[in-house]
């Protein structure tokens, strides 16, 4: 199976890595001093696997007529922009790796029914000196959208699954890219006011109550356009519809089991912040509020950390 993956930072470099290990055919677009790292010295990752692969580089999209399978990770602030480059590629299937739920609806509208939605809850980051620091591996969740699996499906999860990286077919793919946000939305907004390693702010009650606020209004939209939230990948469900202190309880149990899996894992967006660069805030914590405004739904606490972070991110500018 041929993977054309769009972006060199953690996730892309990760993937890309194991596939080519295990014997897919890869092309890795990558630019600037990413691409001429990489074409020197190859992905080297750290963390938990330990190995170096040769991969192809692309640095210009234009090289790229057709693949298998488009895998967009980038950053979502650069989404509109990449789309823009890859209109041309004969893509069988396109999926993304970003974070939030926008992105489905983005690449519906480039690509149509060739993409199918996922939830990578798999993380990394890349270190000063370009190695790539594999930190999380829970799951990769793939399916059609807006529900159901298909033959293609199996055939991307079984190659990623045969490369190290857990993967799984869902039908629910929505409810799971959902359920993955609701989590990512308390976490990244608790990451970037806390500075904590991720385990941490879920241990800490103080934190950990306002994650949950986060996290309940967050999942009060996908409730309110018909999406089932699951307990999968995080107990969003379960957060969802239990009282506050049994919720900040479950937040808890995950912090325990995050500091016993990865205790140095930290939010991608942390990273981005203490190295000064642009935070992905408009395309995901902007879109719950935007969302709610839609909906009618209040969402203070949302807003309020938008405000916030918005604010950090002008400073880093």
């Amino acid at each position: 199976m041929r993977f054309v993956i769009v972006g060199a930072g953690a996730l892309g470099s990760i993937l890309a890595a194991h596939l080519v290990r295990s014997g897919e055919e890869v092309l890795l677009l990558a630019r600037g001093e990413r691409a001429r790292y990489l074409q020197k010295n190859g992905i080297t990752l750290c963390g938990l696997d330990q190995f170096n692969v040769t991969c192809p580089i692309v640095t210009d999209p234009k090289a790229i007529h057709s693949t298998d399978v488009l895998v967009i990770a980038v950053k979502t602030y650069d989404m509109v922009a990449t789309l823009a480059s890859l209109r041309h590629i004969d893509a069988k299937t396109v999926l993304s790796l970003q974070n939030g739920v926008l992105k489905d609806e983005q690449l519906l509208t480039t690509f149509g029914q060739k993409t199918v939605g996922t939830a990578a809850s798999f993380s990394g980051e890349i270190l000063p000196d370009g190695l790539a620091l594999f930190t999380l591996n829970l799951c990769v969740y793939i399916g059609e959208l807006p529900q159901g699996v298909s033959e293609r499906v199996h055939q991307i999860v079984q190659a990623i699954s045969r490369a190290g990286i857990k993967a799984t077919a869902t039908p629910n793919i929505r409810g799971i890219e959902w359920s993955k946000f609701v989590n990512w939305i308390g976490a990244m907004a608790l990451s970037v006011l806390t500075r904590m390693k991720t385990h941490q702010f879920f241990l800490d009650p103080d934190t950990a109550k306002i994650g949950v606020q986060l996290m309940r209004e967050t999942a009060a939209i996908a409730i309110q356009q018909g999406i089932e939230l699951e307990d999968q990948p995080f107990m969003v469900r379960t957060i969802s519809r239990v009282t506050e202190s049994e919720a900040i309880e479950t937040l808890h149990q995950l912090g325990k089991k995050l500091k016993d899996l990865s205790p140095i894992h930290r939010m991608s967006i942390l990273v981005d912040l203490q190295r000064g660069r642009s935070l992905e805030v408009e395309e995901t914590l902007g879109y719950v509020v935007s969302r709610a405004t839609a909906l009618n739904l209040s969402v203070p606490t949302a807003e309020m950390c938008y405000r916030l972070i918005r604010g950090i991110n002008r400073s880093q500018q």
